[in-house]
C-alpha cells in the first residue's frame, strides 16, 4: 500500500555500530549518490537527532536505545511521505534495533552493520568518546563501558576499516 502510493518503495537504509566505524560517513555517502540519482533523501543521524527530540537522554545503553526508538518513528514518517532514510545510529541492543524495524516495516528497513574493528574505531574517535573513557571511564561508550550486542538481523556487513569508502556504497547500492 506504502509503495502503491508514491510509485516508489521508499526505504529507510539503518546504518548501525560502533561509534568511529563509519555509520554517518557511509549514510551522508549513500545520500549523495542517490540524490544524484534524482531520489529524494535525507539522513538522520543519532548525534544530530540529540539537538532535538533526544536531547534529553543520556548517551548510556538505555538512552541510546531510545534515541533510535523514537527516530524510528521520524524515519517511517519520512518513508510514508516518499523520502528515503539514511539512518545513522550506534543501536546497542538489539530489541531496539527490532522496534525500529517494526516501526519502519520490516519490507521497508534495509540494516547495514558496519562491522569495523574496535581498534580502528578506537584510533578514528570522531567524536573524542574514547579518549573522553581513558580519562575518566565514562559509562557511555558502547563495546567499552557497556556490550554492543551482535545483530541478530543484518542485511549486509561492512568493515570499513579494511573496505573502502566507494566499496561499501557499491555494496549497499547492490543490496538497494
Amino acid at each position: 500500500e506504502r509503495a502503491a502510493r508514491y510509485g516508489q518503495n521508499p526505504a529507510t537504509i539503518m546504518f548501525i555500530g560502533l561509534s568511529g566505524s563509519g555509520k554517518s560517513t557511509l549514510a551522508h555517502g549513500l545520500e549523495r549518490r542517490l540524490f544524484n540519482k534524482g531520489h529524494v533523501v535525507t539522513v538522520l543521524d543519532g548525534k544530530n537527532m540529540r539537538l532535538g527530540i533526544s536531547k534529553n537522554l543520556p548517551h548510556d545503553a538505555e538512552g541510546r536505545a531510545e534515541n533510535l526508538k523514537r527516530s524510528a518513528h521520524i524515519a517511517r514518517f519520512l518513508n510514508d511521505s516518499g523520502i528515503i532514510c539514511c539512518a545513522s545510529f550506534v543501536a546497542p541492543n538489539n530489541d531496539s534495533r527490532e522496534h525500529a524495524i517494526n516501526v519502519v516495516g520490516s519490507e521497508n528497513c534495509y540494516i547495514v552493520h558496519c562491522n569495523t574493528p574496535l581498534e580502528i574505531c578506537i584510533k578514528r574517535d570522531p567524536s573524542g568518546i574514547y579518549a573522553a573513557f581513558e580519562e575518566n571511564k565514562t559509562d557511555s561508550v558502547p563495546g567499552l563501558s557497556f556490550t554492543y550486542e551482535k545483530p541478530e538481523r543484518i542485511h549486509l556487513e561492512l568493515d570499513t576499516g579494511s573496505q573502502s569508502i566507494d566499496e561499501c556504497l557499491d555494496k549497499i547500492t547492490l543490496l538497494l
